[in-house]
This record gives structure tokens, sequence and C-alpha cells, in this order.
């Protein structure tokens, strides 16, 4: 798995730097070529989202309308990312449940969906993931996530 610089830019413009920012989110996509995931783009909240402190639910109609932009460009929907107040940031319960229903609930050819939490510190450290699969395990994606940040 890669996450390409443009979407690795868009994570850090979105970072809860700041007591009043609230948090930010969007949708992960690659280019998927059996096990490989070349995340290229990761899209920015929306002005439909609710967004809060300490919660961000995005407007759906909107995500599905970038699934269909995005597939038209060969992309597949990954999984999903947002912000969170903290250094190192950790997944809520609503944030596992989120993940798991939109596997659940999505018509795909893929195995799962990723979950991309980016907390206040730089990556990697600022930064979570794991893999959410079609029968219900959670993986940490975190491992394969980090040769973003040593290929370059």
């Amino acid at each position: 798995m890669r996450i390409r610089p443009d979407a690795l830019a868009t994570f850090d413009a979105h970072r809860q730097r700041r007591f009043y920012q609230r948090e930010a989110g969007g949708q992960l996509f690659a280019r998927v070529r059996g096990d490989h995931w070349d995340i290229v783009a990761a899209t920015r909240p929306r002005s439909q989202d609710r967004r809060g402190r300490f919660s961000f639910r995005p407007h759906r109609a909107s995500e599905q309308e970038e699934i269909f932009q995005h597939h038209v460009l060969g992309l597949d929907y990954v999984g999903d990312w947002h912000t969170h107040p903290e250094n190192e940031p950790t997944p809520s319960p609503q944030d596992f449940w989120s993940i798991t229903e939109v596997v659940r609930r999505s018509t795909h050819h893929l195995p799962g969906f990723l979950l991309i939490i980016i907390g206040r510190q730089p990556f990697p450290d600022g930064l979570w993931a794991s893999f959410h699969s079609v029968g219900g395990t959670q993986l940490d994606a975190k491992k394969k996530c980090l040769s973003s940040f040593t290929e370059g």
C-alpha cells in the first residue's frame, strides 16, 4: 500500500492543530492492482458535512457523487479518513461502527476498507490506519502505510 503525497498533503492541511479547529474528513481513492493499493486521492471536507470539535459526519449524497467521479477516472473507493484532536489518534467506538457499516452496506469487489485517522503529531506518529474486512475482522494497517513515508 502506498499513500501518495497529494493525499498526505490533504491530511496535513486539515490536522487539528488549534483548540478551535473542527474535525475534518473525506474519502480515500486508489488504483487497486491485486493486493497493492496506491492511494492517489483523499477528498476534502464538504460544506454539507456536519463538523464539530469532537465529531465528523459526512454528507452521504456528496460522498456517493465523489465515488462516481473517481470511478470514471479508474479509481476505487478504498475507505475513509478523518481527524481527531489528539496527538496520537485512537478510534472511538463510533469510528469502528461507522467503517463497519460502510463495509457492510457498500457494493464493492474489495476485501474491505481502510480507516485512517489523523492526529496532531506529524506523520507517522500522528496517523492511525486499520483495515476492516468484509468478514468483520480488523487489522492494523499502519505498518503498511509507513512505506509511504520511506518510499517518498
